[in-house]
């Protein structure tokens, strides 16, 4: 019996929570602040290509190391343009996220 009880008060606080949300956002209507798929698309292929432009300069740089020192600074490098990479991406999610 408690099971039953334990149940249903999950089911109503779920439909409690899952209503509303629908209210304001019914199937098919667009939510403020989405992207359009093109927008999307230009946004991730633009990240892509920053990526490879930082793959391609890793390359070059190892590519042209001499010593194990060099080596190490090329993976220096390479690690401090990926945070700042990865901290612009969440700067701009937050940004998004706030609209």
């Amino acid at each position: 019996m408690k099971k039953i009880i334990v149940i249903l008060v999950a089911v109503i606080f779920a439909m409690g929570v899952t209503i509303p949300a629908y209210a304001e956002n019914p199937a098919g209507a667009k939510p403020k602040g989405k992207m359009s798929v093109e927008d999307m698309k230009g946004k991730i292929i633009s990240s892509i290509d920053e990526r490879i432009k930082t793959l391609q300069e890793e390359k070059a740089c190892v590519s042209a190391a001499q010593t194990h020192e060099d080596l190490r600074k090329c993976r220096e490098s390479v690690k401090k343009e990926r945070k700042e990479f990865r901290e612009e991406r969440k700067e701009e999610r937050r940004e998004h996220k706030g609209k």
